[in-house]
């Protein structure tokens, strides 16, 4: 650089109506380095920027755990739903006249197998286990 040039720094620009404050909840939520710059902007010190990297972790791993929780309960009611369809077509089976019997009787051994071997049961049981202490 020449001798009488000042040096032009280029300013990160906020988005726009997001005010620059003291408490990171301002800040967006999709811009990463927008966030690390005010952070370092603010003249934080090493440990409370630990800290806050270290909360945002934590809720970063509860939302997943949430979803995850979310997706196991639905998984387990869709089983609930097919194993008991297939407990009543069983039993349908068995209560009813002959003619009135839709499955052959491989399909009805599947049927059997499926019901009675615990599949649903096992998979459910563990996450009730899980859950009820």
């Amino acid at each position: 650089m020449a001798e009488g040039e000042q040096e032009e720094f280029k300013q990160i620009p906020i988005t726009p109506g997001v005010e620059a404050s003291a408490d990171e909840a301002s800040l967006p939520r999709t811009d990463s380095g927008l966030r690390e710059a005010e952070l370092l902007g603010r003249n934080l010190s090493a440990e409370e920027i630990k800290r806050r990297s270290e909360h945002n972790e934590h809720e970063r791993n509860e939302k997943f755990r949430n979803h995850f929780e979310a997706i196991a309960i639905v998984s387990l009611w869709g089983f609930f739903l097919l194993f008991t369809g297939l407990i009543l077509a069983w039993f349908w089976h068995y209560i009813m006249p002959v003619q009135w019997h839709w499955l052959a009787q491989d399909q009805l051994s599947k049927v059997q197998t499926l019901a009675t071997g615990g599949i649903v049961a096992t998979i459910a049981a563990g996450h009730l286990k899980k859950r009820l202490g």
